[in-house]
């Protein structure tokens, strides 16, 4: 099946093959390291909460994107917050991995510059005799719905909002008037809102430069 690193960063890839302009912000940068975060306590390598994050295994999950975080990670009970803001700048290496782990599985062609789906109109293949419905269409359905989210999915639209994702596919009026429905299924998980924290301290700390700089 796609991971959830993986379906973040097919997110970011349009429907002509280029890759959004909002996965090169701070703010996908620090959503991408929150997937990892999330997939490392899912395979029971981390336990993370809002305060901490205790490593639990430095075992290899096979996530290449996933170990290599783990392997960042120093032990020092650090936040979700905190660990978030210190591996972001390691996100770009996360994507390139992602990005060639998906063209391996056979879910991307790379065409020069491009980034295309092997299987047209953003399919993914049966893995397992077992279909995957594309990440796109899950999170509209979701949004445009009462529909209970898996756990999953309220992670992924919790990142993808964070990350600036939606914008890929959504417009900003739109996203407006589904933030209520964004916010209740987004904000559930302990990682996400660790995210969400982070990404509110890079912005003030930004803002907190900028305002110096004024002679």
């Amino acid at each position: 099946m796609i991971s959830l690193v993986e379906e973040l960063v097919l997110l970011a890839v349009e429907d002509d093959g280029k890759i959004a302009y909002t996965a090169g912000s701070h703010d996908f940068s620090m959503a991408l390291v929150g997937a990892c975060l999330v997939e490392l306590n899912l395979a029971g390598r981390i336990d993370a909460d809002l305060e901490t994050i205790t490593i639990l295994s430095r075992e290899p999950t096979g996530n290449v994107a996933a170990d290599a975080v783990l392997r960042q990670l120093d032990g020092s009970h650090a936040s979700v917050r905190q660990q978030v803001r210190e591996l972001q700048a390691q996100s770009g290496e996360l994507m390139k991995a992602t990005l060639a782990s998906l063209i391996s599985r056979g879910v991307l062609e790379k065409t020069e510059a491009r980034f295309l789906w092997a299987l047209r109109s953003r399919r993914y293949p049966i893995v397992d005799g077992r279909e995957q419905k594309e990440a796109k269409l899950r999170i509209l359905s979701i949004l445009l719905s009462e529909d209970l989210p898996t756990p999953h999915d309220t992670v992924l639209i919790g990142l993808a909002f964070a990350g600036g994702l939606l914008e890929s596919f959504l417009t900003r009026r739109q996203i407006a008037q589904l933030s209520d429905r964004i916010g209740e299924i987004g904000g559930l998980d302990l990682i996400v809102r660790g995210v969400e924290a982070a990404i509110r301290d890079e912005a003030e700390l930004r803002a907190h430069v900028m305002m110096l700089s004024v002679h």
